[in-house]
């Protein structure tokens, strides 16, 4: 029997439990060098980047500056210790860096292409740190999937978003939810969206169950 929640679909890298998944990108990990005995602590705007790290050598001596809960979560799974969290964006997590660890070297691993420049902005304050990129997205292999027209479609990220234009494209009818405001600036300028209270997966699918009510 169809359910409510049935309508509700997830175009992410990762599942989320009693919701269809569509896996929509996928991650290809690069391998640049880097002397991870050069710098204090990881900047880490990503789950992704903890998995790409351990591609490339013994991270886990350096303490982590996460964007998100999520993504200290992610970091403590990894077994890395957490300096601080920032609240889920980029401006918050400059804001950090320039008033508690400017003086401090600081590693900053991320995708080839990335929604918001970390780098140029606390370049701008002055402050350097080791940009690598280590790990790029790219739409995954074209997978027949018929949405229904009252269809809940959550984007978790901006690469998610055009992925799902290329392939599928948007219906005025469908209900579009984004885990932030970065990930909404990627939708077409004429789809309507919400944004979830966080930037969490769990925040947003509880935005977008709140929309079947």
């Amino acid at each position: 029997m169809k359910t409510k929640e049935s309508n509700i679909f997830l175009f992410s890298k990762t599942s989320y439990p009693d919701i269809n998944h569509i896996p929509i990108l996928h991650i290809e990990y690069l391998q640049p060098a880097i002397d991870f005995s050069s710098y204090d602590y990881i900047i880490a705007t990503s789950k992704e980047v903890f998995h790409a790290l351990d591609k490339i050598g013994e991270w886990r001596e350096l303490p982590v500056l996460a964007i998100s809960e999520s993504t200290e979560s992610a970091a403590r799974k990894a077994g890395a210790k957490i300096l601080d969290v920032s609240d889920g964006y980029g401006e918050s997590i400059i804001a950090l860096v320039k008033e508690k660890y400017a003086g401090l070297n600081a590693l900053y691993p991320h995708a080839e292409v990335i929604a918001f420049d970390i780098e140029c902005y606390l370049h701008e304050s002055g402050i350097e740190l080791g940009s690598f990129s280590v790990y790029k997205t790219a739409c995954a292999q074209h997978k027949e999937v018929v949405l229904p027209s009252d269809a809940i479609c959550v984007f978790t990220s901006p690469s998610a978003v055009r992925c799902f234009e290329a392939l599928y494209g948007f219906l005025p009818t469908y209900k579009v939810v984004c885990i932030g405001e970065t990930t909404r600036s990627a939708l077409p300028k004429e789809v309507k969206s919400v944004v979830s209270e966080s930037t969490s997966v769990q925040s947003a699918i509880a935005r977008a169950r709140m929309l079947l009510q």
